[in-house]
C-alpha cells in the first residue's frame, strides 16, 4: 500500500472485488477501509469479505452500512428499460413485481402527487393515483428501473426505527468478526444516533452518521454530539435538498468534522463514468480534487468497487488524485476547539505550529504520536501539516479506526510506552527506526503522554530530537 498520501479511501466490496487478487490489488493501489452494503449483505458475506481483507492486510479497516430508514425496492428479476410517461405500478409484496422490499404498507403513508426518486436520482416517478395496495406511478425521467434500489421521498412524513431486524443482525455478526465502524443511514438527530449507540455498548466499532437529508444537515451540531464521524450521502442530499445546494452543504459538513476532529467521508459518484470505463472524467477528477482541499478525511468509491468493470483502476486514480492535491495543500492550525479533548487540542496545535515553522530547513521531519486511542494523532492530522505522521496506539482497533482519518500516514500498535518520560521517548523512537519509517540522521518531533494508559493524565512528551541523539 502507498503510504504517502494523506487522503483515505474507503471502497464499497461487492461482486467485482470478491476476487482475491483484486482485493490485494485495491489495498496494494491505497484503499485504507472496506465497506459493506448491508441492503444486500448476509452473515456469510460478511464472513466473506473479512477473510477477503484479513488474508491480505490487518490495517484496512471494515465497515458495514446499514440501512435503517431507507426504503428500498425489491430485487426483482431484472432491470427495465423505461421511459417518461410510462406507468409502473408499485405494489405491497411478493404478489406484485415490484414493491417496497424494507417497508410493508407504504402505501398507506403516501398520496397522489408524491414523487419517487430512486437511486441517487438518475430516475423519478410520480404517484398518480393509489389503488387499494397499489401505487400507480407515471416515469417522469430515466432510462431504467434497477432492482434493489432506494426509493427517496422527498418531503413525505412518515417514521420507521432506526435499525430494521436485518440491520440488527448484522450489526451484531460485524461486531463479532471485530469490525470497525458501522455507518447508519438517514441519521437525522441526536436521538436517532443514540438508539444506534446502544447496540454498540461494549465493543470498540465506532458510529459513522450517513447525512443525506435536511434534517440531518439541520441537527449536524447535536448529531456530531454523539457520533464518531459523518459520511456526506450526496446521492440523498441531492434528491431530498436539490443538487445546486449540494456543494455549500458539502463544505459546510467537512467544516463542522473538522473543527471537532472527527472524519468525514465524501461519498456518492466520486468516478461514477468508471464503472463502465477505465479513465475518469475531468468533472470527476475535479469533484476529488475539490473535496480534498476542502478537508475530506476520506473519498468513497460505491458501485465503482463493488460492481464496476475497473475496482483496481478507480482505487488507483483516487489515489493519484489525493497525492497531486495534497501537494498543493497549505497546512493552518485550525482555531476552532475539540470540545472532548481540550488538552489534546492545545497540544496538537502546538505541534502543528512547530511542524509548520520547523519544516524548511528539515528541522522537523516527521512527528511520531504516542497516543493510546488515537485521538492526538487525529486532532494533530486535521492541521494538514506536511511532515508525515506515525501513529503509536494502544490496540488493532485504534490502529485500524486511524484508517479513516485525514494525515495520519500510519498507524502501529506500540509495544510499551513507559511511565518515564525519557524513557518513553526512547521507545518510541526505536520502534519508529524498527519499523522503517524513520532513520538514525531523522529529526523527529515527538509529542503524546506517560504512562499512556492512565486516564486524565496531562501529555507531558513534545520534543525535537534526531534519531541517532536519542538512541546513544
Amino acid at each position: 500500500m502507498d503510504f504517502s498520501k494523506k487522503t483515505k479511501i474507503v471502497c464499497t466490496i461487492g461482486p467485482s472485488s470478491w476476487d482475491p487478487e483484486v482485493m490485494k490489488s485495491m489495498i496494494e493501489a491505497g484503499m485504507n477501509v472496506a465497506r459493506v452494503n448491508g441492503a444486500f449483505a448476509d452473515e456469510a458475506e460478511l464472513d466473506k469479505v473479512t477473510k477477503l481483507v484479513r488474508d491480505v492486510s490487518s490495517g484496512v479497516a471494515l465497515m458495514m452500512d446499514v440501512k435503517g430508514p431507507e426504503v428500498r425496492m425489491n430485487k426483482f428479476a431484472e432491470t427495465k428499460s423505461i421511459k417518461p410517461g410510462d406507468q409502473i405500478i408499485i405494489g405491497n409484496g411478493p404478489d406484485t413485481e415490484i414493491y417496497p422490499g424494507n417497508y410493508k404498507d407504504l402505501y398507506k403513508v403516501l398520496k397522489p402527487g408524491q414523487r419517487v426518486v430512486i437511486g441517487d436520482g438518475d430516475t423519478e416517478l410520480v404517484i398518480k393515483e393509489i389503488v387499494e395496495d397499489k401505487m400507480h406511478c407515471e416515469v417522469v425521467f430515466g432510462e431504467y428501473l434497477k432492482p434493489g434500489k432506494a426509493l427517496n421521498l422527498p418531503g413525505a412524513d412518515f417514521a420507521t426505527s432506526a435499525l430494521t431486524e436485518k440491520d440488527i443482525i448484522n450489526l451484531n455478526h460485524s461486531i463479532k468478526l471485530g469490525w470497525d465502524f458501522v455507518s447508519a443511514s438517514f441519521v437525522q438527530n441526536a436521538e436517532s444516533a443514540k438508539e444506534i449507540k446502544k447496540y454498540l455498548e461494549g465493543s470498540s466499532m465506532r458510529l459513522i452518521a450517513k447525512i443525506e437529508d435536511g434534517m440531518g444537515v439541520e441537527n449536524i451540531d447535536e448529531i456530531l454530539e454523539v457520533v464518531d464521524g459523518v459520511m456526506i450521502a450526496r446521492g440523498g442530499l441531492g434528491v431530498e435538498l436539490g443538487l445546486e445546494k449540494v456543494p455549500m452543504v458539502e463544505k459546510l459538513l467537512i467544516e463542522k468534522c473538522n473543527a471537532l476532529g472527527k472524519p468525514v467521508i465524501t461519498a456518492t459518484q466520486m468516478l461514477e463514468s468508471m464503472i463502465n470505463n477505465p479513465r475518469p472524467t475531468r468533472a470527476e477528477v475535479n469533484d476529488v480534487a475539490m473535496a480534498v482541499l476542502m478537508g475530506t478525511d476520506s473519498v468513497m468509491l460505491s458501485g465503482e468497487s463493488s460492481a464496476g468493470k475497473y475496482p483496481v483502476e478507480a482505487v488507483k486514480e483516487l489515489s493519484k488524485i489525493a497525492l497531486e492535491i495534497e501537494k498543493y495543500v497549505e497546512p493552518r492550525v485550525m482555531k476552532t476547539r475539540a470540545k472532548s479533548a481540550v488538552v489534546t487540542d492545545a497540544l496538537t496545535k502546538a505541534a502543528a505550529e512547530m511542524a509548520i515553522n520547523m519544516i524548511e530547513n528539515y528541522e522537523v521531519e516527521v512527528v511520531l504520536v504516542a497516543s493510546r486511542s488515537g485521538t492526538t494523532a487525529r486532532l494533530l492530522g486535521r492541521h494538514r501539516i506536511k511532515q508525515p505522521i506515525y501513529a503509536f496506539v494502544s490496540s488493532d482497533s485504534f490502529q485500524r479506526q486511524l484508517a479513516l482519518s485525514k494525515g495520519v500516514n500510519r498507524a502501529f500498535v506500540y509495544k510499551n510506552i513507559a511511565a518515564d518520560r525519557d524513557a518513553a521517548i526512547k521507545e518510541i523512537v526505536s520502534e519508529a527506526l524498527e519499523l522503517g519509517v524513520v532513520k538514525e540522521s531523522t529529526k523527529v518531533l515527538v509529542i503524546g503522554k506517560s504512562p499512556s494508559e492512565q486516564a486524565g493524565y496531562i501529555p507531558n512528551i513534545f520534543e525535537v530530537v534526531r534519531v541517532s541523539d536519542v538512541l546513544k
